[in-house]
């Protein structure tokens, strides 16, 4: 029951994730271009670019992350030194 509960749950934490993400990065890009001084609006785009590199980035990991979790077949097993067992 909890793993149909999370098969319906982790889909739209992905969804609000990269909403969230691209809700903030429109509010970096619109701050950063109301800037006049050049070179502090140049590391505001800079940082935005990198901003939103990272959120993207991160989302979609989380996003591939929990789907490689719940529907696996089986748990992974652990091998001395901490090491993951095949899949």
């Amino acid at each position: 029951m909890a793993r149909k509960l999370l098969a319906v749950v982790a889909p739209l934490l992905g969804v609000a994730l990269t909403l969230a993400s691209e809700f903030l990065l429109m509010r970096m890009t619109a701050q950063s271009e109301l800037m006049e001084d050049p070179l502090q609006r140049n590391l505001a785009i800079l940082g935005t670019l990198v901003a939103g590199v990272l959120l993207l980035v991160g989302s979609v990991y989380i996003c591939t992350r929990l789907a490689a979790l719940l529907f696996s077949r089986e748990a992974p097993t652990e091998k001395p030194g901490g090491e993951h067992g095949p899949r």
